[in-house]
């Protein structure tokens, strides 16, 4: 048999066992024959739950309430602390590559200019070069024109021998 066949054929409960005890069930004569509980008089009044422990777990649920905001507002004050110091490193980085680029900035400055004065140094000694090759020329073809006038102007005396 199922447990739902014997729920179903199982004993029904009683009216008074559904009202529980310290009532007592009455007809209180109303057309739909409904059984009302009613106090009996013999019946105690219940005694009043001691509440004192859940007083002491509310007093320890709000220290530790008071402990977790103190412990968040801790974290909270290390984690700004944290950012304004990434800030500060992040700022000082940017100041620090500023500069580093100005650096570098006048550097290369510097070096263009050094750049620009060896060329016009090259320039001038190529200049020169060819100034002293354009001379050296002209000294060759004059000690060329002054060796063809000695020698026509003075014979060569081993020459007049053997003639």
């Amino acid at each position: 048999m199922s447990e739902v066949q014997n729920v179903l054929e199982g004993p029904c409960p009683r009216p008074a066992d559904r009202i529980g005890s310290g009532r007592v069930a009455l007809f209180d004569g109303r057309s739909d024959r409904r059984l009302r509980p009613v106090p009996c008089l013999d019946v105690r009044a219940p005694a009043l739950p001691d509440w004192s422990g859940l007083v002491d777990l509310v007093r320890a649920a709000a220290r530790r309430l008071r402990q977790i905001e103190v412990h968040a507002q801790d974290q909270d004050r290390s984690c700004r602390q944290a950012l304004r110091r990434a800030r500060d490193a992040v700022v000082a980085a940017e100041r620090q590559a500023q500069r580093a680029e100005s650096l570098a900035d006048v550097v290369g400055h510097r070096v263009d200019a050094r750049i620009a004065a060896a060329a016009a140094r090259a320039d001038a000694a190529e200049a020169g070069a060819r100034a002293a090759d354009a001379r050296a020329n002209q000294a060759g073809a004059l000690a060329a024109r002054v060796q063809a006038a000695i020698l026509s102007e003075f014979p060569d005396p081993n020459a007049q021998v053997a003639a």
